[in-house]
C-alpha cells in the first residue's frame, strides 16, 4: 500500500485507510517496523487465521487419529504379514479380501456419485484449495481401499479433510481468497502433523509443494506452523507415534566420492520414477475400455492386486511398515527379490490409481525408494547401506514433486544419517529431478489428463478416477 507522507497528510488531513488483510501493514506500522517490513502482529486479520489454524489443528489431530486408527484396525482383521515375507508366502484367501474391498469401493463410487476425477493429493496443494462436498464421499472411498490392503496412502483422505475444512470455513465466513488459501494450507499442514508426527517436515512440504504468493507467504507459514504443532501436541500423547528415527540405518563415515557416486544414484531414482507415470498412464488407458463398468473394473482392479500381494505380500498396504522390513532383513531376502518388488509395487499402485481405489502417493514412492536403495546396496556392497537408502529414498518421491528441501529434511528425520551425509542426498535429488523434468514425460502425460475429460459417472455409467 503506497506510504502517505507527513506533509501531504498535513495538508490533506487523514486518509481513509482500507481493511486491513492477513499480514497487511499500514502506515502507522512504518515507524515500528521500517519501510517494507509486514507488521503481522498488528493484523487484526492475521490473528483470526491463526485462531482458525488453532481450530483447525485440534480437529484435524481427532480426525487423523480416528482414519488412521481405522485403517490400522481394519487391515489387522483381514491380513498378517508373514515374517519371511518371501515369495508366494501370502495368504491365498486374500484375494477375496480386495476382491470384496474392489466390489465395495466400485459401489460406493456409483452410490455417493464420486465425480469421476478427482485432485490429487499434490494438485490439491497446488490449487490451494479442496471442495468441501467431495471429502466425505473420497474419504469413505479411500477409507475402504486402504481397509482393502491397496497400495496407496493415506495421505490423500487427510489432505482432503484439512484442506476441506479449511475451505469450508472461509467460504461459510465469506472470507476473501487468500485468506481462503491459506485457511486450505493451514488445515493441509495440520492433517500431514498428525501423519508425519513432525510439525516441521509437515509445514515444509505443504508450503514448498503449495508455493503461495510471496505477499502471504508469512502468514501461511506461521498459520501452518500452528495448526501442524496443534495438532503433533493432540495426536502424539494419543497415537506415540513418530517418524523421528524410524529407519535405522548403519551409519556411515562421509567422503568425498561419494557426491560423485549421488549422480548415477540419482539418474536410477529419475528412471524408476519414469517408470511409474508411464505405468500409471498406460493402465490407465488400459482400463478405459470398462469405463462404464464401475463396480466390475474397481473389482478386476483388488483380484489382480490381491494376486500379486500373495506372490509379494510386501507389496500390500501404503509400505511403511513393510519398509522397516526391507531394511532389517533386506539381505535375507535378497537383491532379486527386492527388485521384484520395487517393479511389483509399481504396478500394482498404478493399478489401484487406474481403477478407482483412492489414496496418496507419496508414502508409496518412499517405500519404492527406500527398497530400491536397498537393493543398490546388495547389488554394489562398496555403497554404504545407509547411502544407498537415503539417496534413493528421497530421490525417486524428489523427481516427481518439486519440494527438495522438504525431502532432505525427510531424510534427515527419519534416518539421522548426519549432517554431511546430507550433501550426497540433496545432489541425488536434484539430479533426478533435473532428469525427469528435461525428459518431457511428465509434461506430456499431464497434458493427457486436461484433455481428457470424462463425463459424469451417474450420466452415462463412468467410473470414477483418482487423478494424483
Amino acid at each position: 500500500m503506497p506510504f502517505v507522507r507527513a506533509s501531504r497528510r498535513a495538508k490533506a488531513g487523514p486518509v481513509p485507510q482500507p481493511r486491513s488483510e492477513p499480514g497487511a501493514r499500514s502506515p502507522s506500522d512504518e515507524g515500528a517496523s521500517g519501510p517494507g517490513v509486514a507488521a503481522l502482529d498488528r493484523s487484526r486479520g492475521f490473528w483470526a487465521v491463526l485462531g482458525y489454524a488453532v481450530v483447525l489443528g485440534i480437529a484435524l489431530a481427532v480426525a487423523a487419529l480416528a482414519f488412521l486408527g481405522l485403517v490400522t484396525g481394519g487391515t489387522k482383521l483381514w491380513f498378517t504379514l508373514p515374517k519371511n515375507p518371501d515369495w508366494l508366502s501370502g495368504r491365498w484367501w486374500w484375494v477375496a479380501v480386495t476382491a470384496a474391498a474392489g466390489v465395495l469401493v466400485g459401489v460406493l463410487r456409483r452410490v455417493l456419485r464420486v465425480p469421476a476425477t478427482l485432485p490429487g493429493t499434490l494438485k490439491e496443494l497446488r490449487e490451494q484449495r479442496v471442495e468441501p462436498s467431495t471429502v466425505l464421499k473420497a474419504v469413505a472411498v479411500s477409507l475402504v481401499s486402504l481397509v482393502g490392503g491397496a497400495s496407496l496412502g493415506p495421505e490423500d483422505a487427510l489432505g482432503k479433510m484439512g484442506g476441506g475444512l479449511g475451505t469450508w470455513v472461509s467460504e461459510r465466513r465469506r472470507l476473501d481468497a487468500d485468506t481462503s488459501a491459506t485457511n486450505t494450507l493451514s488445515g493441509m499442514s495440520a492433517a500431514y502433523g498428525g501423519l508425519l508426527s513432525s510439525p516441521i517436515l509437515a509445514t515444509s512440504l505443504t508450503l514448498e509443494i503449495a508455493r503461495p504468493r510471496s505477499a502471504r507467504l508469512g502468514s501461511a507459514l506461521v498459520a501452518s506452523l500452528l495448526s501442524s504443532t496443534v495438532a503433533f501436541a493432540v495426536y502424539f500423547p494419543i497415537a506415540g507415534s513418530t517418524f523421528l528415527g524410524i529407519y535405522s540405518v548403519p551409519s556411515f563415515p562421509y567422503e568425498d566420492w561419494q557426491l560423485a557416486a549421488a549422480v548415477p544414484l540419482g539418474l536410477v531414482a529419475g528412471a524408476l520414477a519414469l517408470v511409474i507415470a508411464v505405468t500409471t498412464g498406460l493402465l490407465t488407458k488400459l482400463t478405459a475400455p470398462l469405463g462404464r463398468r464401475t463396480i466390475i473394473r474397481s473389482t478386476l482392479g483388488g483380484i489382480v492386486f490381491g494376486l500379486v500381494g500373495v506372490a509379494l505380500p510386501l507389496t500390500l498396504f501404503t509400505g511403511t511398515s513393510q519398509l522397516t522390513t526391507v531394511l532389517d532383513h533386506g539381505a535375507a531376502l535378497g537383491a532379486g527379490l527386492l527388485i521384484a518388488v520395487v517393479f511389483a509395487k509399481i504396478l500394482v499402485f498404478a493399478l489401484c490409481e487406474a481403477t478407482g481405489f483412492i489414496g496418496g502417493p507419496i508414502l508409496v514412492t518412499l517405500f519404492i525408494g527406500g527398497t530400491a536403495g536397498v537393493a543398490v546396496h546388495l547389488l554394489i556392497p562398496g555403497i554404504p547401506l545407509g547411502l544407498a537408502f537415503a539417496t534413493m529414498f528421497a530421490a525417486i518421491l524428489g523427481a516427481l514433486v518439486a519440494a527438495p528441501f522438504s525431502l532432505i529434511v525427510l531424510v534427515a528425520l527419519t534416518t539421522q544419517i548426519g549432517t554431511l551425509q546430507l550433501a550426497p542426498v540433496a545432489i541425488a535429488v536434484i539430479t533426478a529431478y533435473l532428469a525427469v523434468s528435461g525428459s518431457g514425460v511428465l509434461v506430456a502425460l499431464a497434458r493427457k489428463r486436461r484433455t481428457a475429460t470424462p463425463p459424469a459417472p451417474h450420466d452415462t455409467g463412468q467410473p470414477p478416477r483418482n487423478a494424483s
